[in-house]
């Protein structure tokens, strides 16, 4: 290689060098256990997860069942829990969901973390991004199966229930 066209490759690779290096590329996926943060969130491998297109109650949320005031949002948060307990859990990103978190699919062991919660009647589908899930809301209600068992306020939803 001529000096001239080395010395132009040497100052090149010296200033890439001296550049900041861009962030590195959000992942697409993650995998990992999960640490439930509430009934909806979840953290995976470092990562904090918003389930995709789902709602659900938050922590410290009453509900009346059986004609007793509980807190929802903790029962809700456990049900989560006992599906991803012992599970290696894999999110797929969907989304944004606020600074610091993303929306995701997430399966437990293969089972879709967002359709559970729904089938069990811990969390209702997000009419916008949940229509997946509507059939096996309906069923949940129908079936009277956890929130629906009585009554709640959806503030995470926009309605009373």
């Amino acid at each position: 290689m001529p000096s001239a066209a080395r010395l132009l490759l040497t100052g090149a690779l010296t200033l890439a060098a001296l550049l900041p290096t861009p962030p590195p590329a959000v992942a697409d996926e993650f995998v990992g256990r999960a640490r439930v943060r509430s009934a909806d969130t979840i953290e995976v491998a470092g990562t904090r997860v918003r389930l995709d297109g789902i709602c659900a109650p938050g922590l410290g949320q009453q509900c009346r069942l059986r004609g007793r005031v509980h807190d929802c949002g903790r029962i809700a948060a456990d049900a989560l829990r006992d599906l991803t307990i012992g599970a290696t859990v894999r999110c797929i990103r969907r989304a944004e969901a606020t600074p610091g978190e993303v929306r995701a699919t997430c399966f437990a062991d293969g089972y879709d973390l967002s359709e559970g919660m729904v089938y069990t009647g811990w969390a209702v589908a997000e009419p916008q991004r949940g229509k997946r899930y509507m059939r096996l809301e309906r069923d949940a209600r129908a079936a009277r199966r956890g929130l629906w068992r009585g009554e709640f306020a959806a503030e995470w939803r926009g309605g009373a229930k």
